[in-house]
């Protein structure tokens, strides 16, 4: 089983969607968003779900408790509109759809929203307050933010379908708010060995504050992408050992994503590279801001028990400007989106949105500290 965020096809979906579902009558402006008095840091506990193999937090909404996944390649949070239709552990909102309580909260028009392998349906865009509470007694609240009730959630692909705390910040003109831009937040810090998601100042952990390389993002958005996403070029591909670099016929990108557990590739390079005869490992050369290149990298023999390096294609339907290809053209680039089979090796992920460069801590053998643990 591999991870339910596998936000591509979502992103489309969030982007064509954008026309109301539901015909509304025109809707006031939104009241901005309203702080109390909160703290400018704030680190929430997060626990493994080994079953989804994603790692998940909680949240409240107007008093309810609800718990979704970390995305790192989501701007949303997201729950269950319907009560019965996820596992309960994750909450779910009371009321029906057309209720005057759910009209009464509506910020904006529903839409129909896909997220990769996993299929929402229907999605009411309302508004609440929303309270994370962090470690000791620290706590942050949000008046009126905009999140994603979803309505008759399905998966496809044998995937575990969940919802979402979504992290990515900035997105396309047209799309429903961000949950991070709805907060004073310009950075945070995944913490894979201490379980915790720090948000805030962007630093990593004190244990490895100056082991840290770092790596500029690339804005996709201009490639067709309907939001920010925290991405890379990639400079080099290593697949089964063999390097594929001399078969990119153009730009490829790696996504950093960690609701998926292996990697997504978009089917063309699947298709045309080793990918679809089965990946043992695979090796990508990413730019640092230093001018030099950082290896990311997972294998079948450093990951093992819970770490799961599952890949499979997917149809990348971001549409660029019909100024840069055409009318009807093809995208002009590859992605992968790369896992935390990738990424938990690396100890921690921390990404700074004012400077957009992300830093991730060295490599280590998952396996190798595992067998040394026991």
């Amino acid at each position: 089983m591999f991870g339910r965020r596998d936000f591509v096809r979502g992103v489309v979906a969030t982007t064509t969607a954008a026309v109301p579902l539901v015909p509304q009558g025109a809707m006031a402006p939104l009241p901005p968003t309203t702080h109390t008095t909160n703290p400018r840091e704030l680190t929430l506990p997060l626990r493994f779900d080994r079953r989804g193999g994603s790692y998940v937090l909680d949240w409240e909404l107007n008093g309810r408790a609800f718990s979704g996944i970390l995305d790192t390649a989501s701007p949303f949070l997201t729950v269950s509109g319907s009560c019965g239709e996820l596992d309960p552990r994750w909450g779910c909102l009371p009321g029906k759809f057309e209720s005057e309580e759910r009209k009464e909260r509506r910020a904006f028009d529903p839409t129909y929203e896909v997220y990769g392998l996993q299929e929402d349906g229907l999605t009411d865009w309302l508004s609440s307050e929303v309270v994370l509470r962090g470690e000791g007694d620290a706590s942050y609240r949000v008046s009126d933010v905009v999140f994603g009730a979803s309505e008759g959630v399905g998966a496809k692909g044998g995937t575990a379908p969940a919802p979402m705390f979504g992290l990515v910040r900035e997105v396309a003109e047209g799309i429903r708010p961000s949950f991070l831009s709805q907060t004073d937040f310009d950075g945070f810090t995944v913490d894979f060995d201490g379980s915790r998601l720090r948000l805030g100042a962007p630093n990593p952990p004190d244990a490895q504050q100056r082991e840290g390389t770092t790596i500029p993002l690339v804005d996709l958005r201009p490639l067709g992408a309907p939001a920010f996403e925290y991405a890379s070029r990639v400079d080099r591909l290593v697949v089964n050992g063999y390097d594929v670099t001399m078969w990119l016929d153009r730009p490829c990108y790696c996504v950093f994503d960690t609701g998926t557990t292996g990697m997504l590739v978009s089917r063309r390079l699947w298709d045309s590279t080793l990918f679809e005869i089965g990946v043992q490992q695979c090796a990508m050369e990413l730019p640092t801001v230093g001018g030099e290149n950082v290896v990311l990298a997972a294998s079948t023999r450093s990951c093992r028990n819970d770490c799961l390096l599952v890949s499979t294609p997917i149809d990348v339907e971001w549409r660029p400007p019909e100024s840069e290809i055409g009318p009807g053209g093809p995208p002009q680039f590859d992605v992968i989106f790369v896992g935390l089979a990738f990424l938990r090796s690396r100890g921690y992920m921390s990404v700074d949105l004012n400077s957009s460069t992300m830093t991730i801590g060295p490599y280590r053998d998952l396996s190798r500290a595992a067998r040394n643990e026991a």
